[in-house]
């Protein structure tokens, strides 16, 4: 064999080898499950967050937010306004806010000392009040501060809902300029969320109440 031969062979073993793996590799991409979307659309206007919430969402230009791996919350939304730096409001669910009482008061008093804690807003309470959402007990707290170190300010709404021995929370936060004024929209469609917010499965802490009841503890 000559060596043009010999280099053919070689070229055309490894071209089949690289062919091989190439359709392999596909193989196995296509074994793999399909993600499912993040978001769904629904004949009722409303979306489906992975099968497990159903609310409605605000406009596109809402960039959702969503942390899956774990963190401070599982989903939101974030819109980037108009105006000199921070104009912005996010909005969100919370399934596990600051605090650990089942009271509502307490967890609220509690949770008005670490909302916002790490930005330098210096946050007070401009009222609270007891509601409902979803036919469960709520408090609603309206929150406003100002950092003058660096001329911002925020307005924020929070809901603290009691849902059997749990409490999780919906929260807004509009910043601003400390020269600029404050809208009312984004908090609108952020009370659109909160009261279209259904749950579609039972959570961990739900399914773990029912195992330690089932074993009398």
């Amino acid at each position: 064999m000559n060596q043009n031969q010999r280099t053919c062979r070689v070229i055309g073993t490894w071209a089949l080898f690289l062919a091989a793996v190439t359709v392999f590799g596909l193989g196995c991409a296509a074994m793999q499950p399909e993600k499912p979307k993040t978001l769904t659309l629904t004949e009722r206007g409303t979306v489906l967050f992975l099968d497990k919430y159903e609310f409605k969402r605000p406009p596109q230009n809402w960039a959702l937010m969503k942390n899956l791996e774990g963190g401070d919350f599982e989903l939101g939304f974030l819109l980037m306004e108009k105006g000199e730096f921070p104009s912005q409001t996010t909005f969100m669910y919370d399934e596990e806010p600051y605090g650990g009482s089942q009271n509502l008061e307490k967890r609220a008093k509690y949770y008005c000392t670490r909302f916002l804690f790490n930005s330098g807003i210096d946050v007070r309470v401009t009222k609270q009040e007891k509601t409902t959402v979803a036919g469960n007990e709520a408090i609603a707290l309206h929150l406003e501060g100002e950092n003058p170190n660096r001329a911002e300010k925020a307005k924020s709404k929070v809901y603290l809902v009691k849902k059997g021995n749990r409490i999780f929370s919906f929260v807004c936060t509009m910043w601003r300029p400390m020269n600029a004024t404050y809208a009312q929209e984004p908090f609108d469609y952020f009370e659109t969320f909160v009261h279209s917010f259904t749950f579609l499965k039972k959570g961990f802490y739900e399914n773990l109440e029912e195992e330690l009841k089932k074993q009398g503890l």
